[in-house]
């Protein structure tokens, strides 16, 4: 219920707001995670360094992913419609 009304008169998520949602939420955890990251690299030693490029490489395709899953879904949506219009 309090999904529904957070979302006002809208009714279930579509899945294109679903993935917005999970593409934002994404985007926003990648942004303070890889901060938190940078801030640490100038003080870090050698393997803290190899510790978090791994873990911004990890963030990466992760995010990647995600963008790509998006870039997918509007693809589709587009494909669809243009065919639709032949």
């Amino acid at each position: 219920m309090d999904e529904q009304k957070d979302r006002g008169d809208r009714g279930p998520m579509d899945p294109t707001r679903k993935l917005l949602k999970v593409f934002g939420v994404k985007v926003t955890d990648y942004e303070s995670k890889t901060d938190e990251l940078l801030a640490r690299w100038a003080a870090a030693n050698e393997s803290e360094r190899a510790t978090i490029q791994a873990e911004v490489l990890e963030l990466s395709a992760d995010l990647a992913h995600w963008l790509r899953e998006i870039s997918s879904h509007v693809l589709e949506r587009q494909e669809r419609v243009l065919t639709a219009l032949r």
